[in-house]
């Protein structure tokens, strides 16, 4: 990897880890605005293409035959906390599809929302498959294949005629023949697709771009989102609060292994994708990571800055809630092309 360093963890004044990564911002015919490190740096997009892969839950007309709501659509992008308003969002899903949360093949972990595992704690209740925070992405694919004809049984394979489907949509967006995306399996046990940088953030810029056009798929998905973007991750959860700040004009997820997407539609450049990959792995660091790379585009207002301050930097407590550091960033972005006007 030549990733640069982004952020910086200090303590006493002094640094104590740097943070090295990767930025890439392109427009939607893939073109490279700005750009830090290393662009091309091929990874695991990880969670980050949920939006992609919810796309089916619309064009199969699945959406329309169960009557799913708009938080419905936005839990099928969700890397959820597993509170219980996420988790009866997921399980009304599944009883419009008269299926059982066995039917899920995600897998059970505990919820990362405090009160919900307080909760399970508390009463001796192991976690379900409804907390797992790829859930609602699973119901919507069980959806999909109800409205298909397709069978449940082995919707997780890659061979399955709906993950083919989501593979030939990955490479529509990010410009990559699906011959040549590499694959493996993610944490929910379904594939996961290996791209460069450039090209996950063209899938974003794409997407978003579509929406503009009309359509009715991602613009249905980005509109859900913008709505209830609470449902993506939780209360205060930095993509799900740069999603209620910006609006409908953005979508933007977080994935694991510290991989940061944002799809948002300028005044400056039209439809962008933005790409971030943090070289450790800790995405606790992407919040002013990201905040930086918008600020020097220059695509937030006033308003939209100041709402999102808090994101701008990291205090660190220790056990006592005193203050002993902080996570900053300090780091240019390449512009590689002149804006054009939208």
């Amino acid at each position: 990897m030549s990733g640069v360093p982004l952020a910086f963890s200090r303590r006493a004044e002094r640094i104590e880890a740097t943070h090295l990564g990767s930025i890439a911002i392109v427009d939607a015919g893939g073109r490279l605005l700005f750009g830090i490190g290393d662009i091309g740096l091929a990874t695991y997009i990880r969670s980050s293409n949920k939006m992609i892969q919810a796309l089916p839950v619309i064009r199969s007309g699945a959406a329309d035959r169960f009557g799913l709501s708009s938080a419905e659509i936005a839990i099928c992008c969700a890397s959820h906390s597993g509170a219980r308003y996420h988790l009866d969002v997921v399980a009304g899903m599944l009883a419009k599809l008269g299926l059982e949360s066995g039917a899920l093949g995600c897998g059970a972990h505990e919820p990362g929302d405090r009160q919900e595992l307080a909760r399970l704690m508390s009463t001796g209740i192991a976690p379900s498959v409804l907390h797992n925070n790829c859930s609602g992405k699973h119901a919507g694919m069980l959806a999909t294949c109800l409205a298909m004809g397709w069978p449940i049984e082995g919707y997780l394979s890659l061979e399955h005629p709906l993950q083919q489907w989501i593979l030939e949509l990955m490479a529509e967006h990010t410009m990559v023949p699906a011959s040549q995306i590499g694959t493996a399996i993610d944490g929910c046990s379904l594939p996961t697709f290996y791209l460069p940088l450039n090209a996950i953030a063209t899938s974003l810029a794409l997407y978003v771009d579509n929406a503009r056009r009309g359509d009715e798929a991602s613009s249905r998905i980005m509109a859900a989102v913008a709505e209830h973007p609470e449902l993506i991750y939780e209360h205060g959860g930095f993509d799900s609060e740069l999603i209620r700040a910006l609006g409908p004009r953005c979508i933007a997820k977080r994935g694991a292994m510290a991989v940061f997407v944002i799809g948002l539609d300028t005044l400056s450049y039209g439809p962008i994708g933005i790409a971030v990959k943090l070289e450790d792995g800790n995405i606790a660091q992407m919040p002013p990571v990201v905040m930086r790379a918008l600020e020097q585009i220059g695509v937030l207002s006033p308003a939209e800055l100041e709402r999102l301050a808090p994101y701008r930097g990291i205090v660190v407590e220790n056990c006592n809630g005193m203050r002993v550091g902080d996570v900053y960033t300090d780091f240019t972005l390449e512009k590689v092309v002149d804006p054009v006007v939208a």
